[in-house]
């Protein structure tokens, strides 16, 4: 199993969890196992204190955690959550959280907007998805190797 734990900078700090189940990890496998379904891909991240995002700006969302573990092989990433951006226009900053990473889990949001937005202590402001680490190798090679699409880029696919 992978584990990821966090330490608590501040009191008001929320442990990082799934919105629509509270379910035990294993039983997320089981039901995958038993019942075809899985629990939600991501764990929500939460703000911990009144922040304005102003509009068309941004600001650091403050979390009161701290990476303090992530299960070798593995990493995460932040993520915006769709309601926020669908609804609102607010936007987390993509941000990579290599596997050896222990610094401070803040947010950079980013407003889309024409009107601020102001982030709620407690309110769900991003999410996580954990990724394993796959190595590879990369070196340079004299000329591309041959394919069907080649070099079509964007656009290259047609319109439908």
């Amino acid at each position: 199993m992978v584990e990821i734990k966090f330490v608590k900078t501040d009191d008001r700090a929320k442990l990082p969890k799934r919105n629509h189940d509270n379910i035990d990890p294993i039983d997320c496998v089981s039901r995958w196992v038993f019942q075809n379904t899985t629990c939600d891909t991501c764990y929500d991240i939460y703000g911990i204190e009144e922040v304005i995002i102003p509009a068309k700006g941004s600001a650091i969302v403050p979390t009161g955690i701290k990476v303090g573990y992530i299960t070798p092989g593995f990493w995460f990433k932040i993520e915006s959550r769709s309601g926020l951006s669908f609804k609102h226009g607010i936007l987390a900053h993509p941000g990579v959280i290599d596997n050896q990473y222990r610094g401070d889990t803040g947010v950079k949001m980013y407003n889309m907007s024409d009107k601020d937005y102001v982030v709620e202590p407690g309110e769900r402001i991003a999410q996580i998805a954990v990724y394993p680490l796959i190595d590879f190798d990369v070196d340079w090679i004299d000329s591309a190797v041959e394919s069907e699409r080649g070099d079509k880029g964007f656009g290259s696919s047609g319109k439908i």
